[in-house]
């Protein structure tokens, strides 16, 4: 059974295991494996066609032992035989046959310890022997199922669609089905060795980036198989020698290259052998297996996505009515001959709980070290997920600050811009550098008091308002408020102070004064309206022909007598 010297060579793949590691998960068990070893305990009973109930007891105690440890066995069991298989059962049956022989005459003889050793090889399980521990099994609510074919392909399909965590087996072969993780030599304290699949590169010395699972199965198909023999002098190691030289794919191309690589003139590699090679592939990868959760027959893997050409398919199994298989997969009728065990004991999936391949609502059970394994994988989520969240919420905040300083700094400039007319007297009292910090930056400000003191001052009454007939919005004005002023000597001795003033400007400034509008607001808020005649200026104020104002013969006033005239 399996690939000859396959398990010591993949030593540093493997590592020992305890079946604890699983607990509160699920296992895919090989029951031909343990009914095997459980039939050796009553090989002479057997061989007679006595019926004994030992290798029942002894299955038992495995599956009492996963369920110590709060672990779900499936009871896998063979079927029917594949037709690539044939010649290797032939084979079988005949050494058994021989063995048979070989004990009845060692009996004979009075050597009953040299007789048990080949009563053992004379064994063979049958489907009846299979359906006892399957009825013992239920009684435990224990899943069993029986394979349509070999139960190698049946473990597989549980380990890959991630139902059962661990496959436990004896038989090599399984690891080119692509298990994961697949338990050899389990004891019934629990312990065995572990070989996990994603380690075999390191078994084969190959980097991970070289390294392909198509290679390892061809190096195994090449040594020797249950599908295939070996060519002459072929074993493992040259067959990973051969691998590792060529970088080609195609089997087709690289099957013809092995006597070169290899340095073996004598090798010849039939097209018999590079057929049979490329079946024993598609049989690893396609054979029929059953659906419990969709109550029919399928591939282990799809041929058509795989691209494997169909006249590939014929040693991986027929396809036969899915009724006929979910009464051969629960154990009811016999897989060869599809009768019935026993006709009043047909069993139907009932009060099952969910995590039953038969149930119909199935939900996977996750072992603790999973579940430990999730909870920081979802722990290491939530961090992330709350840095996050932390992140925006803070990239927010910044920006919700931001948009309020451009919303106030805008206001700022605008408060600025157009000052309030209540604030107007509080801003003229500030200090020169705090206007600096208010106002824009000018290179010359045309109002310091060095500039103002060239300019003669303008003296006004505390109650008077000068406006000025360009700057100050148009307002209809009543002319019953205003009156012209007739009296030309008032004119003249108001004017008179002001020729002083007048002759200290220069030549340069313009002779011609115009007229002003001087507003007197009174107690009732009336207003007097005092319009300077233009024509009573040119009368009294004599220009010469230089352009100079004449001096008037009369006594001129004082600015203070002026003004105290006015009040």
């Amino acid at each position: 059974m399996g690939i000859t010297g396959l398990l010591p060579y993949l030593a540093e793949a493997t590592k020992p295991c305890h079946i604890s590691e699983f607990r509160g998960g699920t296992v895919a068990v090989d029951s031909y494996c343990l009914l095997h070893k459980g039939a050796n305990g009553c090989a002479d009973k057997l061989a007679r066609g006595e019926d004994s109930s030992i290798y029942i007891d002894y299955c038992m105690k495995y599956v009492k032992m996963f369920l110590s440890y709060d672990i779900h066995p499936i009871m896998v069991f063979d079927g029917r035989n594949l037709p690539a298989k044939a010649e290797t059962e032939a084979k079988r049956r005949e050494s058994r046959k021989k063995a048979k022989q070989r004990a009845v005459e060692l009996l004979k003889l009075g050597k009953t310890e040299e007789a048990q050793t080949y009563l053992k090889q004379c064994v063979d399980i049958t489907p009846t022997m299979a359906h006892n521990l399957i009825k013992e099994c239920r009684k435990l609510k224990v899943d069993c199922i029986v394979a349509p074919y070999e139960s190698d392909a049946q473990l597989a399909f549980f380990n890959l669609k991630g139902v059962a965590e661990c496959v436990v087996t004896e038989d090599s072969d399984l690891i080119l089905f692509g298990c994961k993780k697949v338990m050899y030599k389990l004891d019934l304290s629990g312990s065995g060795r572990l070989v996990e699949s994603d380690k075999i590169c390191s078994a084969m010395k190959m980097r991970p980036d070289q390294f392909t699972f198509e290679k390892f199965r061809y190096m195994c198909i090449l040594s020797g198989c249950d599908y295939v023999n070996s060519l002459n002098g072929i074993g493992l190691k040259k067959a990973e020698k051969f691998l590792k030289l060529t970088a080609e794919t195609d089997p087709e191309i690289f099957l013809k290259r092995i006597p070169r690589y290899l340095n073996m003139k004598n090798l010849v590699v039939t097209d018999e052998y590079k057929n049979n090679v490329l079946i024993a592939n598609a049989t690893f990868l396609h054979q029929i297996i059953f659906d419990p959760y969709k109550k029919e027959l399928a591939h282990l893997t799809d041929p058509e996505i795989s691209g494997t050409n169909p006249e590939y398919l014929i040693n991986a199994g027929d396809k036969f009515d899915d009724e006929k298989a979910l009464e051969v997969a629960l154990g009811n009728i016999n897989p060869y001959n599809f009768q019935p065990y026993d006709s009043n004991d047909i069993w139907v999936p009932s009060e099952l709980p969910q995590y039953s391949i038969w149930s119909g609502v199935y939900k996977k059970r996750t072992s603790r070290k999973q579940e430990k394994k999730l909870q920081k994988i979802k722990l290491q989520e939530f961090i992330q997920t709350n840095s996050k969240i932390e992140e925006l919420r803070i990239d927010q905040e910044d920006f919700e600050i931001n948009k309020e300083l451009v919303r106030y700094t805008v206001e700022l400039q605008v408060k600025e811009d157009v000052p309030n007319s209540e604030n107007t007297e509080e801003i003229q009292e500030t200090d020169v550098e705090e206007a600096k910090d208010l106002s824009p930056v000018v290179t010359r400000n045309p109002f310091k008091i060095k500039q103002l003191s060239k300019f003669p001052k303008t003296y006004t009454y505390g109650t008077s308002v000068v406006k000025s007939r360009f700057f100050c919005s148009e307002s209809p004005v009543e002319q019953s408020k205003y009156k012209d002023s007739d009296n030309v000597e008032e004119c003249t001795e108001i004017l008179k102070p002001c020729e002083n003033i007048i002759k200290k400007r220069s030549r340069e400034d313009v002779t011609e004064i115009k007229s002003e509008e001087i507003v007197k607001q009174n107690s009732e808020k009336d207003f007097i309206f005092i319009q300077d005649s233009t024509d009573t200026l040119n009368k009294k104020i004599k220009v010469g022909r230089s352009g100079s104002i004449k001096k008037s013969s009369v006594q001129q006033k004082t600015l203070h007598s002026f003004f105290g005239k006015l009040k």
